[in-house]
């Protein structure tokens, strides 16, 4: 007689061609999704910057309230993440996927706290005052930080495992610009008082941050795609700052 230990264990049965498209599809929604987000934390940090441009205070609730949003989809997209890799215990690229969205999301999610934290700084102030040079590199910073952010968006769209580099190099020029960010403070400083010059170089570090996000979703696209993040040390460092 044979054992229960000595039997064969029995076979899972094959997914069914209706389960594989299924899977499928919900990868192909979690793709979208991130291209939504992506896109309304894109558009609400170009909407913080012209809030602080224009001294638009009455922007201020919009850009919080489209923040809501945000995390609404972050909270979904989160939630169908899990439940997939729970359910469905994909290998491979597939894997590779689900993991990097977790990472994504949450590169999003904080994009879209560092818009509203630009405008918290702003609404402290009552508007930042309106210095032609100081202002002018902060219009060139939030385009330059958007640019690279919808660089990003091409890069979930398209899983462009090369879109790494090409952003690494753009987020060069928002650290310069930064930088130029900074000294237009210092110089202006005197004129318009310590607190709202520490508000403005808060302001810097949210946009620089952004821009490092941005790069950061480039760099788990590639990780998807070849199974390799194309600057492991960079990107460390990176996060560590």
């Amino acid at each position: 007689m044979t054992s229960d230990s000595d039997r064969p264990p029995i076979a899972e049965p094959a997914p069914t061609e209706e389960v594989r498209h299924g899977f499928h599809e919900t990868l192909n929604d979690l793709q979208n999704g991130l291209v939504t987000m992506a896109s309304l934390v894109a558009e609400n940090v170009a909407l913080a910057g012209e809030a602080m441009r224009d001294r638009r205070l009455d922007l201020i609730d919009t850009v919080r309230n489209a923040d809501l949003d945000v995390n609404r989809m972050y909270a979904e997209l989160e939630a169908l993440t899990f439940e997939t890799l729970a359910r469905q215990q994909p290998v491979a690229r597939d894997l590779r996927f689900l993991v990097a969205t977790t990472r994504m999301l949450y590169e999003l999610e904080r994009s879209g706290d560092l818009a509203v934290n630009c405008v918290n700084m702003l609404e402290r102030q009552h508007g930042f005052p309106g210095v032609p040079r100081l202002m002018s590199t902060l219009d060139r910073l939030v385009e330059a930080s958007v640019r690279v952010f919808r660089m990003a968006i091409d890069a979930i769209a398209e899983m462009d495992e090369t879109s790494g580099p090409r952003l690494d190099e753009a987020d060069d020029e928002v650290d310069d610009i930064v930088s130029l960010f900074y000294t237009e403070i210092g110089r202006a400083a005197e004129n318009i008082g310590l607190e709202t010059a520490i508000a403005m170089s808060r302001v810097g570090r949210f946009m620089e941050r952004i821009a490092d996000h941005a790069v950061n979703i480039a760099e788990n696209i590639t990780y998807i795609v070849t199974a390799e993040f194309p600057d492991d040390t960079h990107a460390a460092l990176r996060d560590e700052t």
